[in-house]
């Protein structure tokens, strides 16, 4: 029997190399609100506004502006002096101003929270008795989703980091966790690009559990199951909580193995 996996539209390709397979989950994170272009008369005039970024590349204020334009509507990226020039009925010109206003502001400080957590299924003990060090909110809300009945922490760690910076560290003595962060949108998601969870092994390099791209939102818990099958009596969680953090400083991060 392959791999079996749980069927969600917000569940990210999850690539395995574990030899028993994979179940991928994602759980905690909203549906984004649907947007469309507004619509307008003929007989609404066309304006043109202009907006230069002090904070950020226009080029990934584009994608932002489009979903605003009517069918009149055009952008142009303008490199030389990093602006973006919109054409459209005044309401669209005002609101696409307005949202590269608040688009266009310093890089922030990312705080990254991993947890590895081991969840089981009548493992033992009384259930209930988790570590104290697993929020009581987060075990609840596993409790809700998943069939385990005892979540136990293994391991974390906290990262803070800036937007596009390549990141790498241990999260306790066994596991490793590798990506590159994106740009904070406005609707407050961030991209973890080549995102890697690796296991420490006996000999040679840790062996990657899960690879894919993340889109996180901030204040929201992700959460990663890894188990042999649906029904298997254990597995491994991996929770991920991305939140703003203006008190750090934050700086290149290089993984330093906790064996040494």
């Amino acid at each position: 029997m392959g791999p079996q996996a749980l069927s969600s539209p917000a569940t990210p390709q999850v690539t395995s190399k574990l030899p028993f397979g994979a179940l991928a989950l994602v759980v905690l994170v909203a549906m984004a609100p649907s947007s469309a272009a507004a619509l307008a008369s003929d007989a609404d005039p066309v304006v043109t506004g202009t907006f230069t970024l002090q904070h950020r590349a226009a080029s990934e204020a584009v994608e932002l502006i489009h979903p605003l334009l009517t069918e009149r509507g055009a952008v142009e990226l303008r490199p030389a002096d990093n602006s973006l020039m919109i054409r459209d009925v005044p309401d669209a010109v005002k609101q696409a101003l307005a949202l590269l206003k608040e688009f266009d502001v310093p890089s922030p400080v990312l705080r990254f929270e991993f947890r590895i957590v081991s969840a089981s299924l009548g493992g033992g003990g009384e259930p209930g008795q988790e570590t104290e060090a697993l929020p009581p909110v987060l075990i609840e809300r596993l409790r809700e989703l998943l069939r385990f009945d005892r979540f136990e922490l293994l391991s974390g760690t906290d990262l803070a980091a800036s937007e596009k910076q390549p990141m790498e560290a241990w999260v306790g003595p066994e596991f490793l966790v590798r990506f590159r962060v994106g740009v904070v949108q406005i609707d407050r998601r961030v991209k973890l690009h080549d995102f890697q969870v690796a296991r420490r092994q006996q000999t040679g390099e840790p062996e990657v559990m899960i690879h894919t791209n993340l889109s996180l939102w901030l204040d929201k818990p992700m959460i990663l199951g890894l188990a042999r099958t649906e029904s298997s009596e254990r597995a491994l969680m991996v929770v991920i909580h991305c939140t703003l953090d203006g008190s750090r400083q934050a700086t290149p991060s290089t993984a330093r193995d906790p064996g040494t």
